[in-house]
């Protein structure tokens, strides 16, 4: 294990004499390895150490007692220890996000704000080979491109990974060889977390039927693929400036110059024409980046592809122009209202309240004002807006125009359909039918159940 963290550090020169590190730790055997392994080649490398801790406040007794254990491990070694207590549930509640992905934002939010009150300190986490081929499956599940299927990166963003090179075996050996008694987090045996699932029973299964080494080989697969994305996403970025104009409120790309590209080329250079303009790519999909080429190429002018968020992307004379989709008089715009999840949520633009409710048992079928969902199987949050030109919606990835069509909805209410979306994409036409993503199923541990009313003024 130091020989293996000894190697990281000279591969990827991180930490280097003058950093400060920042170690999170939450006691358990991986953070623990970390802590003790990164104190002992400190000197050695010339970097200072500080110790964080987060109790996301879902434990009660258990995770304060894994906080006081931190703390005094940390003055055992003689390291300064910063920790703080969060409301995980609370902000999953008020944004309807998933407790995981909750804790996580609470959790980078503390440490990067201790990291630069320090400084600048470099955040190192105790992620490893195990870590990093759960989060390539994933990925995998969802449909990642390039960038997702090359899980994590050793270093990136000010997050080291000095234990991505170690499997969990080693670091479980470890603990045991210098004598580190970790403590043991009740939630990580829960399978209805979608990680905890894949690590307990799917990677299991994997290595039994298909391949006894699957972590190993899904790794070494993430760093293939990590680095061919790398080499393409660089290409895109050079050719930027021969492809796209116009002002940062309205990007165009030239659509004679985006041919001259290598397919691979041109998705990531499209891809990162709506990184720039939305901030972000949640929900945006093969599928989308597929279409806007198809526009590109064959569609004519005056042709538009909506996309989640609220980017409309037109073909005008030869141009891709990416631009904010235009909004009806009366309708609500993109990117929605975003849902109280739990709660009920007012939407006077459409004369309409929905109320959405979790549970554990999977509530009876209600008529088409009522849908169910696995709640771990959406990205939060979930939102609500009026139909836009262009969306489409799977379950047969139709035009939603289509579908509701199909349902027989008089012309004069179609744009008083209600359109669910969460971070992915459509999962709802309200009133006439939900889609494919989200579906519950026999391992749903959480059900979403959305229902519309008619809003009483």
């Amino acid at each position: 294990m130091l020989t293996a963290v000894r190697e990281w550090i000279a591969r990827h020169g991180l930490p280097a004499a003058g950093d400060r590190v920042l170690a999170a730790c939450s006691g358990g055997p991986d953070s623990l390895a970390l802590v003790h392994l990164l104190n002992i080649v400190r000197d050695e490398y010339g970097f200072s150490l500080a110790v964080a801790h987060v109790n996301h406040g879902l434990r009660g007794a258990e995770a304060a007692a894994d906080a006081a254990f931190v703390r005094a491990f940390a003055a055992g070694l003689g390291l300064p220890c910063y920790d703080t207590a969060v409301d995980a549930a609370a902000l999953a509640a008020a944004e309807g996000r998933s407790l995981e992905e909750a804790a996580r934002l609470l959790r980078y939010g503390y440490l990067r704000q201790v990291a630069a009150e320090l400084g600048g300190a470099l955040i190192a986490t105790g992620h490893h080979r195990g870590d990093q081929a759960e989060t390539v499956l994933l990925n995998l599940f969802r449909g990642a491109g390039g960038a997702g299927l090359a899980g994590m990166k050793p270093a990136a963003d000010g997050v080291i990974r000095p234990l991505l090179a170690c499997g969990r075996d080693a670091i479980e050996a470890y603990c045991r060889e210098q004598g580190l008694a970790p403590r043991t987090d009740s939630t990580n045996f829960c399978t209805d977390f979608q990680r905890n699932y894949v690590r307990l029973e799917l990677m299991p299964k994997l290595a039994a039927a298909f391949n006894a080494n699957i972590a190993a080989t899904l790794c070494r697969t993430a760093e293939v693929v990590g680095d061919e994305h790398d080499f393409v996403a660089a290409a895109a970025a050079a050719a930027w400036p021969g492809a796209v104009a116009g002002e940062e409120d309205a990007p165009a790309v030239d659509c004679a110059a985006l041919a001259r590209l290598h397919v691979a080329v041109r998705r990531e250079l499209v891809r990162q024409v709506v990184a720039k303009k939305r901030g972000d790519l949640r929900g945006i999909s093969f599928f989308h980046v597929e279409k806007l080429l198809e526009l590109a190429f064959k569609g004519s002018t005056g042709g538009a592809v909506e996309l989640p968020g609220g980017l409309t992307v037109r073909k005008e004379y030869g141009s891709l122009v990416f631009a904010a989709a235009p909004v009806p008089p009366g309708a609500i715009g993109p990117p929605g209202v975003e849902l109280a999840v739990p709660g009920t949520t007012p939407l006077p633009a459409l004369g309409l309240t929905v109320t959405a409710r979790l549970s554990a048992e999977r509530p009876e079928p209600g008529g088409p004002h009522r849908a169910v969902f696995a709640w771990e199987e959406l990205t939060p949050p979930i939102r609500v807006r009026s139909r836009l030109a262009g969306d489409r919606f799977r379950p047969g990835g139709k035009r939603a125009k289509e579908y509701i069509i199909d349902a027989k909805v008089p012309r004069h209410r179609r744009d008083g359909v209600p359109v669910f979306t969460d971070g992915r994409g459509i999962i709802w036409l309200g009133g006439v039918r939900p889609g494919r993503r989200g579906r519950p199923g026999a391992a749903t541990g959480t059900f979403l159940e959305l229902i519309i009313e008619k809003r009483e003024d």
